[in-house]
């Protein structure tokens, strides 16, 4: 019905599983229910009700041991976060917070692919679905640094992944000799405010100072000036100037033709971002997981260079 667009009717029907399955004990089917919900109805719900079903099949699920299901409730997650333009903070809510509940789900999920593989981190990453293993290093390391004592079940020969987040250094130049231990900065041009939050909270651990910029002109503005990034983050999608035409003019700037550039994208302007210049393309919401460790891979090449 819902996929009929008959919205009003597989709504009903769908609330109603979940409560049959709930009150029957069935945890695990009344979950699986309120996740359809987001699936296929989320566009039709008020930012209320999209945090309310998330939250509530999270904690249905909370203690399966599929991971299929705990991958579909992540993807879920994040399916809803972007449908979500402005989180009401209404005064029966008052102990529900979104991105722990998020943080929380993510966290079961790598601790059961971690517990699957036996500690073998390059196994676990495979489970969840990520291309580098370095991406759930980044993701350990920098949302939830209490699994790093796991690291006590890793093989020894993989115990060195679960170091703490290396922290880059540039080499030392002659125009600016006092960059050498300096902070690695990131201009982030992105209009979104949650995505700008769940960026910036992924690097966080990183300690990289971030810069947001909301819309091309201003990003522009910032380029074609004197200060000092080492990584440009872009969005395909800003106001003003596209970020396919600002990943253009950037590479027309003498100071910014080597500068790395990933662009962060929900839609599937891959080969037109490579032929703009960037040096990295990951889509979202599913690959922002990936961002930390496809920086440090940037920098680590740029050092190289240098």
């Amino acid at each position: 019905m819902a996929k009929l667009d008959r919205t009003d009717e597989g709504r009903t029907s769908l609330e109603r599983a979940v409560k049959v399955a709930e009150q029957a004990g069935d945890f695990e089917r009344a979950g699986l229910a309120a996740m359809t919900i987001i699936e296929e109805l989320g566009g039709h719900l008020s930012a209320r009700e999209v945090c309310e079903v998330i939250d509530h099949a999270g904690t249905l699920l909370e203690k399966t041991q599929d991971i299929g299901t705990l991958r579909r409730l992540t993807k879920a997650a994040f399916e809803g976060l972007f449908l979500i333009q402005a989180i009401p903070a209404p005064p029966d809510w008052t102990n529900f917070v979104f991105w722990d509940a998020v943080k929380r789900h993510e966290k079961h999920l790598i601790t059961l692919a971690l517990k699957e593989s036996g500690g073998a981190v390059t196994r676990a990453a495979r489970l969840l679905g990520f291309k580098h293993h370095q991406s759930l290093i980044a993701l350990i390391n920098s949302r939830h640094k209490d699994l790093l004592k796991t690291r006590s079940a890793v093989r020894k020969r993989r115990q060195h992944l679960f170091s703490k987040p290396r922290k880059i250094k540039r080499k030392v130049t002659k125009p600016s000799s006092e960059r050498a231990t300096s902070q690695i900065s990131v201009l982030h041009v992105e209009d979104d405010e949650q995505i700008a939050k769940l960026v910036n909270d992924m690097v966080a651990s990183e300690e990289w100072r971030v810069e947001l910029c909301a819309d091309g002109y201003s990003a522009l503005e910032k380029l074609t000036g004197n200060d000092h990034y080492d990584v440009l983050l872009i969005d395909s999608d800003i106001p003003q100037l596209s970020g396919l035409e600002l990943i253009q003019r950037a590479r027309t700037i003498s100071h910014r033709r080597h500068t790395p550039i990933v662009m962060l994208s929900g839609s599937d302007c891959e080969k037109e971002a490579w032929t703009a210049g960037v040096d990295a393309f990951l889509k979202k919401p599913e690959q922002i997981s990936e961002l930390p460790s496809r920086i440090n891979r940037l920098l680590e090449v740029e050092l190289k260079k240098d």
